[in-house]
């Protein structure tokens, strides 16, 4: 189920009174990515270096813990840049599961979904984004991030 920026903005506008991260959408979904590419990873742990996995596991982790140091964050434009360093998180993780699957680390199936499942929470992480730069007064229309 999509939402709206108006969505968002209304879940921005409760962060404001209770910065809360466990009960943001963005959070809990990076949370449950992070928790399948870990399982994705241990399930695969012969078929690739030591390096690659630890990289791929703390750019992953990456996610989900800048989405909840940002949300203590004593400005929204502080939050703000928490969240574009989350959604540069996912890219890398986007990276490195294609990767994964070009090696024949992770079957092409579960990498699909896997990265399907990055590409929802980076929608979702920009929507935040977007909503608490407009609220921080941070909005320019040319910016796409």
């Amino acid at each position: 189920m999509r939402r709206s920026d108006d969505d968002w903005e209304s879940s921005t506008r409760e962060l404001g009174r209770m910065r809360d991260f466990k009960k943001l959408i963005a959070w809990q979904k990076a949370h449950r990515l992070s928790v399948a590419i870990h399982e994705a990873a241990n399930q695969s742990r012969s078929r690739f270096s030591p390096g690659w996995r630890s990289q791929l596991l703390r750019s992953v982790a990456a996610i989900p813990a800048q989405i909840s140091e940002g949300s203590g964050s004593r400005t929204d434009a502080e939050f703000a840049r928490f969240l574009g360093m989350a959604l540069k998180s996912a890219r890398e993780v986007e990276n490195h599961l294609i990767l994964a699957r070009d090696l024949k680390g992770i079957d092409a199936e579960r990498s699909a979904r896997l990265i399907e499942d990055v590409d929802e929470v980076r929608r979702i992480v920009y929507s935040l984004a977007r909503a608490v730069r407009r609220r921080a007064g941070l909005e320019d229309p040319n910016d796409r991030w």
